[in-house]
């Protein structure tokens, strides 16, 4: 007579042929196009044996030769973004104000002609005594030139500067968001594929579960309860699946919206830049590299600009006016005619305005402090960003092993359970538990070391180091400066009158004191990436 356990493995195997269908259960769909999925029952290895890496989960992912990486979409997708195209056509015609803004210093010269129809008839007591028609053509050249314009130029110049600076830190804003997106997209199918091939091993984990149990049920070693708590985390299972392929179709539907198409074969993700050593030197150079700033700032160049133009205002304005007319002195014809030649110099002197140009420069004062305000405040907000984004990584830094080292137990704990249950030491809920747990660990794993990478590039982007020329090389960077406006602008006088302009230009104001935040505290250390707790 066979023992307890050949006799369950004898009928185990006589039933397997007729469980073998449940075994080999197809998705629902195919989520890519490039997985060719036959069976929903895979070899579950133990993730807690992997080493630690970076990015553990998402290195791991097998990749064939043609793979994408992640410089080739970034550069894919920054040559072809309408967001960014769009913030780049905003700051060429920024550039071209720029341009502008120098030619009024120039000369301006307009040229007019006309040739028209005109009669004329003279009646005297009841008679014509004189009748002429003909066409005649009249030109003229009119020529202006500001000579001194106590700082309106100037401030209408520094504007057009603030403005571009202003559009080229919108600019850099837009390509860090971009690549922001495309990393958390990229990132995220990575991720919820992961999840996906979780879900289903455990799924066919329990289906093997559910084999095993069918058959110790037919030999009356296991009980209906037995069975129908299999089943019962089957269908969870199943259900787990199909979420997990809902969350990896909504993020290929988000890489294709940054993107522009959908995702094919993705690489591993690459390594980010490393991080400044403390907090203290990332919030530096956050300060100084963010775009948020810069734009800030520049926008308070621009308030001062608008002060120093109301300012401007309130002063004599002297400019030079020439013109030059041939103007015929018959209608009949062209001549006889006459030419006119004058040149005179305009004095304007704004002598009384009842307040109003007074009560402009104090508006503009104010708008400025308000201007000094807000990028001290934008300052406070990149530092609490960058240090909430450091000290979130820290914790992920520092809980990722902690995770891998759950897998690792649960993934024995799961293996010994199997055992104990052929042994009969523990009930078929006590494993079924135990496989819980094992998914549990894996699927928080794999969370971990996705948003582990995520937090990383937002903290690069919100220290301004999220560049593209990090990812996709120079080649896909796009310089602002490359767009020039014509050198000749303003000539010939232009270079002069800027300098003479300049003398009385004031765009000075008594900003309202603030405090400056400034206040390190301990607690912020930045793990290691490798470093174990």
């Amino acid at each position: 007579m066979m023992n307890k356990h050949a006799a369950v493995s004898a009928v185990s195997m006589r039933a397997r042929p007729r469980l073998a269908g449940l075994s080999r259960l197809k998705p629902s769909r195919q989520v890519c196009g490039h997985w060719q999925w036959n069976s929903i029952i895979l070899s579950a290895q133990p993730l807690g044996r992997r080493i630690l890496c970076f990015c553990p989960a998402l290195m791991l992912i097998s990749v064939p030769a043609a793979a994408e990486t992640l410089a080739d979409v970034i550069a894919e997708a920054c040559r072809g973004n309408p967001a960014v195209e769009a913030s780049r056509a905003s700051s060429r015609a920024a550039q071209e104000r720029v341009g502008q803004a120098h030619a009024q210093f120039g000369p301006t010269l307009n040229a007019d002609a006309s040739y028209g129809y005109a009669a004329r008839r003279v009646r005297q007591n009841g008679a014509t005594v004189l009748r002429q028609d003909g066409f005649t053509p009249v030109l003229s050249l009119t020529l202006d030139q500001p000579l001194f314009t106590f700082g309106r130029l100037t401030a209408q110049r520094r504007l057009a500067a603030a403005d571009y600076g202003s559009s080229v830190a919108d600019l850099q804003a837009a390509e860090q968001d971009l690549m922001a997106n495309i990393i958390i997209a990229y990132a995220s199918v990575l991720r919820d594929e992961k999840l996906v091939a979780i879900a289903r091993s455990n799924l066919g984990q329990l289906t093997a579960q559910l084999d095993q149990i069918d058959a110790r049920y037919a030999a009356r070693y296991a009980t209906e309860t037995d069975l129908q708590q299999t089943r019962t985390r089957i269908f969870s299972g199943q259900a787990q699946l199909d979420l997990a392929q809902g969350a990896l179709l909504s993020s290929r539907n988000r890489f294709r919206n940054v993107v522009g198409r959908y995702p094919e074969n993705l690489a591993p993700l690459p390594q980010l830049p490393p991080l400044p050593r403390t907090l203290e030197e990332a919030q530096t150079q956050g300060v100084q590299s963010s775009p948020l700033l810069q734009s800030a700032r520049y926008d308070l160049v621009a308030a001062q600009a608008r002060l120093g133009q109301a300012r401007s205002n309130t002063r004599p304005y002297v400019s030079f006016q020439g013109s030059l007319a041939r103007t015929p002195l018959t209608i009949e014809h062209g001549d006889p005619s006459e030419v006119t030649l004058q040149v005179q110099a305009g004095l304007t002197i704004p002598f009384y305005s009842s307040g109003l140009l007074s009560s402009r420069v104090r508006e503009a004062a104010q708008i400025a402090d308000s201007a000094n305000q807000q990028l001290q405040q934008a300052i406070r907000d990149v530092r609490e960003d960058i240090a909430t984004y450091w000290d979130q990584l820290a914790a992920t830094r520092r809980a990722l092993p902690a995770y891998a080292r759950a897998v690792s137990s649960a993934d024995l704990a799961f293996q010994g359970a199997q055992q104990q249950q052929l042994d009969g030491q523990i009930t078929s809920l006590d494993l079924l538990d135990t496989a819980r747990d094992l998914l549990n660990s894996q699927q928080a794993q794999a969370q971990a070391e996705a948003q582990l990478y995520i937090q990383h590039a937002m903290l690069l982007g919100t220290m301004g180091q999220l560049r593209i020329e990090t990812f996709a090389g120079e080649a896909a960077e796009f310089r602002p400066k490359a767009y020039t406006t014509p050198g000749w602008m303003g000539f010939p006088t232009g270079p002069a009158i800027e300098v003479l302009d300049a003398i009385t230009y004031s765009d000075s104001f008594n900003p309202t004191p603030v405090t400056v935040e400034q206040s390190p505290e301990e607690g912020h250390e930045m793990p290691s990436e490798f470093e174990r707790p």
